[in-house]
């Protein structure tokens, strides 16, 4: 503030560089001044701008009006209890609604106690806590109680495998049992596995639909167990990757399947720490029960899975089916390339067959010994799943319950806590739209299985693993059952089913399908569609070629494409198309560009965009034309990138907002795994038109270590009847650098993020004007929000008349008391309890930090 001329209350002290001052440390750089108002200070401070100005068009909830509702209701406990939960969640994530961001709310049981024991005992404000009690939550005992009902149901259904000795005829599983089962739903739901990881099973604050949530997810994770594991009544993985030519399974199997190296699949950057280490001098063997049955196959098995040091046994082999013989002594490779099986000794074990030393060691970290050693509390302080995966599987008294546990873990962990960033699609927010939506979209239960198999919602993808090859999905079946889970033992209200869902048959019998053979996932096929008519759009005018810091490549002019208006009939989205290779790909003409498709670049891909070259969205679509992610690359010379226009007049669909140009993310939330792009004179970036909702954006950069760099080219915000898109969009801690180009639509930094421009500028206000070095002229208006920042740098090359001083021309005293300013109606008939509550509800968080 006081650098930019504006009153400042410590006008000599920098909290951006010595934040420690706020507790009194460090002072000696300030002349030993100290200032014991700044710990309540900073927090007045985020308190006004986090939370008392918080307003969610979403949701429609906004901090002070319902603080108002909260008062003239009387302060009843209930509404208390739900107005102190959405109040930490804003504080904490930024949101209000439960499940409107993957962290947790650490300290909501302290948060709701400190707040109640301020407005009842303390301020004596309402008579809120005598009220009757509420009827019963729907919450984990009620689920339980529940679940004991459904038990003959959920035994005869569900906890069934077949024999093979007999025919396939269905019985109770041995691996898996109802009481176990209810032990470990019962540990992970209502105690948790690690900190802050619950199972989710209900909800009390959502009441029936919360209820209903739960079960919808408790129904898919037993519909991927039936398919992985109870079928064929395991609890350790088994041979069933073979080379059909020759019926021969390879030993090292155990090693890996579909392409995998269990040993070598390490945790990402941020949780490395995690990972098991292989240890080379393991030996172990699965323990395979006498019913089981490998799936999609008859006649004898292949032997158990083992681990062994190469001293031991060189070459691990092959085991060939139609003689039944076993080769010890054969250099015969496994998928991945393995022909030995030293330190393979994390094949998949539990209920959903958990593979890898990252989920083993995940569990072994959160619940293990590892926790133990740690200090930290531990469901099974005496046992190291790392050195001993088999603990899993091996003592069948104690380990009826943790075969259950380590896959409900390992659900919590990569389904539930599931966020994919770059397109904002997190899991629980997508479970309560598909109870809201009357359970009858297929492609929830489809995302969901590929979340688990392949570690992304959307195909084609492969997870962090490198996984190339399809892994066994069973798609139908987990359907199927999911399905019939939902409306034949839970007697859920489903809508109808989609045409391709299979349903119970009639006259009675088992409705459930067990895996029978692989399910091939495809990418979706569609019609031809009519190519939509252009809209031109003003190109910028030549300008005066100067020396810039811009790298050396020659850029192209060329004329920009446009946003196209649909002028056929509806139409099927298109493919998604997917480059993850690590290799460059260019777009410089027709042959060469896409119509209807959106673009994934992933995994340190590189995508050139030259003049004649162009991508656009899908219409209808939520999708970006071009969405970068983990650390991959784009550079534009010429050529341009549309974002989807949106109407659903002309498409069948739900999608009224207009798409993104160019997305360029982080997608694994590590610095490293940051995404880059430069732009050059010729390329331009348009977000899609909306003619009854919201403009997409032209640019958004997002996530630290996401970078832009801007040198030339046109950024067109789409426009919308509600509101246009921003011709940039730049948050959480990612860069823009720009030098020059064209902006057609208003900018917005978020989040810690940073755009910074390179010229003669100055700034009024939200509008920022001025001339860059090859004299193009800037005025565009700039938002900033939660600590967005603009920065504004003089160029050695430019002389600016009206360059801000490097030094300061005055100095500022503290300044005065400042007058209120409201933006959530008459703040003059705020009342004291209202006042007090407010106060309340910020002074809880200090009683337990």
């Amino acid at each position: 503030a006081y650098d930019e001329d504006r009153p400042a209350r410590y006008p000599t002290v920098d909290f951006c560089k010595i934040p420690s001052v706020l507790c009194n440390t460090n002072v000696a750089q300030y002349g030993g001044v100290v200032y014991p108002e700044l710990r309540w200070m900073v927090a007045f401070h985020q308190w006004i701008e986090g939370v008392q100005s918080y307003s969610n068009d979403d949701t429609k909830w906004e901090y002070l009006p319902q603080l108002k509702l909260l008062v003239g209701k009387g302060l009843l406990k209930s509404d208390v209890r739900i107005f102190i939960d959405k109040v930490s969640s804003v504080l904490t994530r930024g949101c209000d609604e439960y499940f409107c961001s993957p962290h947790t709310i650490n300290f909501l049981e302290q948060r709701r106690d400190n707040f109640e024991t301020l407005i009842y005992d303390i301020f004596k404000l309402g008579n809120g806590r005598f009220e009757p009690e509420p009827p019963p939550f729907y919450d984990y005992e009620y689920a339980e109680k529940w679940l004991h009902l459904k038990r003959p149901k959920i035994e005869g259904n569900i906890l069934t495998s077949k024999h093979h000795e007999l025919g396939r005829v269905q019985y109770y599983s041995q691996a898996y049992r109802f009481l176990p089962f209810i032990s470990a739903l019962r540990t992970t739901a209502k105690y948790g596995a690690g900190d802050g990881r619950y199972f989710f099973v209900a909800d009390p604050g959502e009441g029936l639909r919360g209820f209903n949530a739960g079960l919808v997810n408790l129904a898919s994770f037993l519909a991927n167990a039936m398919a992985e594991s109870i079928d064929h009544d395991s609890c350790e993985e088994f041979h069933w990757e073979k080379d059909i030519a020759t019926g021969r399974y390879a030993i090292s199997n155990s090693c890996g399947q579909n392409g995998r190296n269990y040993g070598t699949e390490s945790c990402p950057p941020w949780q490395s720490f995690m990972t098991c280490p292989a240890a080379t001098d393991a030996e172990l063997q699965a323990s395979i029960s006498e019913t089981s049955e490998p799936p999609f196959r008859l006649g004898p098995k292949p032997p158990p899975f083992q681990c062994m040091p190469k001293s031991n046994l060189p070459s691990s082999g092959f085991w060939e089916e139609p003689t039944n013989t076993l080769d010890n002594n054969a250099n015969y490779p496994n998928s991945y390339g393995r022909t030995d099986v030293e330190g393979c000794s994390f094949w998949g074990r539990g209920v959903l067959h958990t593979r890898g030393t990252c989920n083993f060691g995940k569990f072994n970290f959160h619940v293990g010994s590892r926790a133990a050693a740690q200090n930290r509390p531990s469901l099974y302080p005496d046992l190291d799943f790392c050195s001993d995966p088999g603990l899993i599987c091996s003592d069948e008294e104690r380990t009826m319950d943790i075969r259950w546990v380590v896959g409900m873990f390992e659900w919590i962990d990569r389904v539930q806590d599931y966020y994919d960033s770059a397109l904002d699609w997190n899991y629980m927010r997508e479970l309560y739209k598909y109870v809201d939506g009357g359970m009858s979209d297929d492609s929830f239960i489809d995302k969901v299985n590929l979340i688990l198999a392949r570690g992304c919602h959307l195909y084609p993808c492969s997870s962090y693993f490198a996984v190339e090859s399809d892994r066994f999905l069973y798609s139908n079946e987990k359907r199927t059952n999911f399905r019939n889970i939902l409306k034949l033992l839970f007697e859920l209200p489903l809508s109808e089913a989609s045409p391709n869902t299979p349903v119970a048959p009639p006259g009675g019998g088992s409705s459930f399908v067990q895996p029978s053979e692989p399910a091939v996932n495809r990418p979706p096929t569609k019609p031809p569609t009519v190519r939509p008519t252009t809209v031109q759009v003003q190109t910028p005018s030549p300008v005066k070629s100067v020396t810039t810091n811009a790298p050396t490549i020659l850029p192209v002019t060329a004329e920009p494409t446009t946003p196209r208006v649909p002028t056929g009939s509806p139409i099927e989205l298109s493919d998604i198309t997917q480059w993850n290779d690590g290799e460059t790909h260019v777009i410089n003409s027709k042959e060469t560009s896409f119509l209807d498709e959106s673009i994934v670049v992933t995994r340190g891909t590189t995508f050139l965009l030259e003049p004649g070259g162009y991508v656009e969205a899908p219409l209808n679509t939520n999708w970006p034309a071009v969405r970068l992610s983990i650390g991959s690359m784009f550079a534009g010379t010429g050529g341009a990138i549309n974002g989807s226009y949106a109407d659903p007049s002309f498409l069948e669909g739900e999608y009224e907002d207009g798409g993104d140009g160019l997305h360029i993310n982080n997608g694994q939330s590590s610095d490293v795994t940051g995404s880059k792009g430069s732009f050059f004179d010729g390329v331009v970036i348009v977000g899609g038109d909306a003619p009854i909702g919201v403009g997409g954006n032209a640019l958004y950069v997002n996530g630290f270590g996401s970078e832009a760099k801007i040198y030339g080219g046109s950024f067109v915000g789409g426009k919308g009847a509600k509101d246009n898109g921003y011709s940039i969009l730049v948050q959480n801690s990612a860069k823009v650098h720009v030098y020059s180009g064209s902006f057609d639509g208003e900018i917005k930094v978020d989040r810690s993020a940073e755009i910074i421009f390179y010229g003669c500028f100055k700034r009024d206000r939200l509008q920022v004007s001025g001339t860059f070095p090859d004299e193009t002229y800037l005025d565009v208006s700039i938002r900033t929000s939660y600590g967005g920042e603009i920065t504004l740098m003089a160029v050695s090359e430019q002389e600016c008349d009206t360059a801000p001083s490097t030094s300061p021309t005055n100095f500022p005293t503290v300044s005065p008391r400042p007058t209120p300013k409201y933006n959530h109606g008459d703040r003059n008939t705020l009342s004291f309890a209202e006042m007090s509550l407010s106060l309340a509800s910020m002074l809880l968080f200090g009683l337990f930090w």
